[in-house]
């Protein structure tokens, strides 16, 4: 009977042992708010992020880093040479004010007015090239946050969409017809 008892309790000891099996295909946590916190802080890591999580076949989106860094380096730079233009003649202007000797021959052939309509110019750009790094600084931050949104989105071949001409009672029009399959 000692046996038998030794034996059942051996039993449950091993039943209750044993590790859970786990599903081999099962999908990593995946966070759209940790890409658009990634691409907030490093800009184009979200898009990194997201393809360290990308299930297997999808392409990747290593190559929208590069873009977003050329992006950000191209108009960055017109950003800081408007900036440079404007100081340039907001200084040249000043200098002209203050009858000073030191007035650039970059700028000779300009009169004070000129120069006045040239700063605002300048001062347009600077304003347009700085909305324009940072439309591509947040551009990239919502391509993040999309594109981690629809990771593990799958779409099924046998969608289709057919647009066609119509006629109906007299009215010419467009129709649109969706097949799910």
């Amino acid at each position: 009977m000692k046996i038998l008892l030794f034996i059942f309790i051996f039993i449950c000891l091993n039943v209750f042992g044993q590790q859970d099996k786990q599903d081999s295909i099962s999908l990593r946590a995946h966070s759209p708010k940790k890409a658009a916190f990634w691409s907030i802080v490093i800009p184009g890591a979200g898009q990194v992020y997201n393809q360290y999580y990308s299930p297997k076949g999808r392409y990747g989106a290593y190559w929208k880093v590069p873009l977003i860094y050329v992006t950000l380096v191209g108009t960055g730079s017109l950003f800081l040479d408007a900036v440079r233009s404007e100081s340039e003649i907001r200084t040249e202007y000043y200098n002209r004010e203050k009858n000073s000797a030191l007035i650039s021959p970059k700028w000779a052939n300009y009169t004070a007015s000129d120069l006045l309509i040239l700063r605002e110019n300048a001062a347009k750009k600077r304003t347009l090239f700085g909305l324009l790094v940072g439309g591509v600084y947040a551009l990239q931050i919502i391509e993040a946050s999309i594109d981690a949104h629809f990771l593990h989105f799958d779409i099924s071949p046998d969608i289709t969409m057919q647009v066609q001409p119509t006629y109906l009672q007299r009215t010419a029009g467009i129709q649109l017809t969706f097949s799910f399959h």
